[in-house]
């Protein structure tokens, strides 16, 4: 598998997890999984006048020529379930569905003028 475009100073070798991403575009809902991706969960807990407060942010990196990703997109770590319903798409939300994230932002990484993978976070 290559894991860098020739000359690309990036390399995806921790581009090895499996990603569900679920995309809402009207009433059309498409489950996609990515066998090569990365990503990152993390808790960050801070502590303020009032007392300690935990929040969740994560990175996602997803290899390809082709934007995967997008504003408002849920992704789930690993193989998710099937979701074709609007019911289906107002059941995943994180606070029920464990490791699933809601994309904030993407951004897109060029090299020498090519798509080369996309980053997403929240």
């Amino acid at each position: 598998m290559l894991m860098r475009k020739p000359g690309c100073p990036v390399d995806y070798r921790l581009c090895n997890q499996t990603v569900t991403v679920y995309h809402k575009d009207g009433n059309t809902i498409t489950r996609t999984v990515h066998d090569r991706a990365f990503l990152d969960l993390r808790k960050n807990k801070t502590v303020g006048k009032t007392g300690s407060k935990e929040n969740s942010t994560f990175l996602l990196v997803i290899p390809g020529s082709t934007q995967t990703v997008f504003v408002g997109d849920k992704v789930m770590q690993g193989v998710g379930p099937e979701a074709t319903t609007r019911e289906d798409w107002a059941a995943l939300i994180p606070a029920t569905t464990q490791d699933l994230v809601v994309v904030e932002y993407v951004e897109l990484r060029l090299w020498k003028g090519q798509l080369v993978h996309t980053e997403a976070g929240g």
